[in-house]
């Protein structure tokens, strides 16, 4: 009877620290789900706080255009040194910041302006299209240039006509086929769904640059002069070399409209060209902006956002919003 008493214990004693060590383990898992779950409670109230910091940024820039000057537009304006404007801000958060920039859209090329105006507009505007790749040094035939040109122009004209065979009839024909848009872009990023747009053509490759950071869409197609980039500024004549884009920069800002802005920059131009830069293509102002915006905490949390504005008559609103 104490024999087998004995062997009870044993096997009582065993299921007892089977138990204990059942419980340890349970209570380490929690443990440590716990310490996980705060972590991630942290992770999104930086997150947050970090997307509220980006947002006043975009209420900062939204602020600073409403009191800018409309005449006229150019770096050298408040909004022109928003970074600077971030900088200072950030010191009173004492560890959160936020960093941003305004751009002017108006110193890029409207992809939609390829489909305004009269024949001799489009045409125009179809070489200024081709230049910026001549700029940019892309590596793309010229053959495939005039067939993408054409394309762009057939995804943003609002009829079914095509010189380019890029309509319906070829969209619907993809392996995911989708809509031929006819009607204006709503982003840049859309020329990439237009055929023969390569992803290179539009971001770059490691040694040369895209078009992205000189198109937009949305400003109706006039060339802000004092914010343009050399490389939108050669899109305007075959007689813009380097030179004299930098020369043109040189001259900046104009605050006041030219009766000849061809003979004022310079432009070796014919007189149809002469008359499209002077009433089609040139202008010293924007009435839209893009501010890109982001919002850091001291944990390494950060959230960015871009924003389009849209300023008309002295009122700043909000057309775009993303967050990421």
């Amino acid at each position: 009877m104490r024999e087998l008493l004995k062997d009870n214990r044993g096997v009582i004693l065993l299921l007892v620290l089977s138990i204990i060590a059942l419980f340890t383990v349970m209570a380490v898992n929690f443990g440590a789900d716990e310490g996980l779950d705060i972590e991630l409670a942290y992770n999104f109230r930086d997150s947050f706080q970090a997307q509220d910091i980006a947002r006043s940024g975009v209420e900062a820039a939204v602020t600073i255009l409403k009191k800018d000057d409309p005449t006229y537009d150019s770096e050298d304006e408040d909004w022109g040194g928003f970074p600077e404007y971030a900088l200072a801000a950030s010191q009173y958060l004492k560890g959160p910041a936020f960093t941003g920039t305004i751009t002017d859209e108006s110193g890029k090329f409207d992809l939609n302006s390829l489909a305004l105006g009269d024949d001799k507009d489009k045409a125009f505007r179809t070489a200024q299209f081709k230049r910026l790749f001549s700029a940019l040094d892309i590596d793309i035939s010229q053959g495939e240039l005039d067939d993408l040109a054409e394309a762009v122009k057939d995804w943003v004209d609002e009829d079914d006509e095509t010189v380019s065979d890029a309509e319906n009839d070829y969209y619907q024909t993809l392996d995911d086929p989708y809509e031929c848009k006819n009607g204006p872009m709503d982003s840049p990023e859309e020329i990439l769904l237009v055929k023969g747009m390569k992803p290179e053509y539009y971001y770059g490759k490691e040694n040369t640059k895209g078009i992205r950071d000189y198109v937009t869409v949305g400003t109706g197609g006039k060339i802000n002069v004092n914010t343009a980039s050399d490389v939108v500024l050669m899109s305007l004549s075959d007689s813009v070399d380097e030179a004299l884009a930098e020369t043109i920069k040189a001259k900046r800002p104009f605050k006041q409209p030219s009766s000849n802005w061809a003979q004022t920059l310079g432009i070796s131009a014919t007189t149809e060209e002469a008359a499209a830069l002077q009433n089609k293509i040139i202008d010293i102002k924007s009435n839209v902006f893009s501010a890109n915006m982001r919002g850091t905490m001291p944990s390494g949390a950060q959230i960015n956002i871009k924003a389009v504005l849209n300023r008309v008559n002295n009122d700043v609103k909000i057309v775009y919003y993303r967050i990421y």
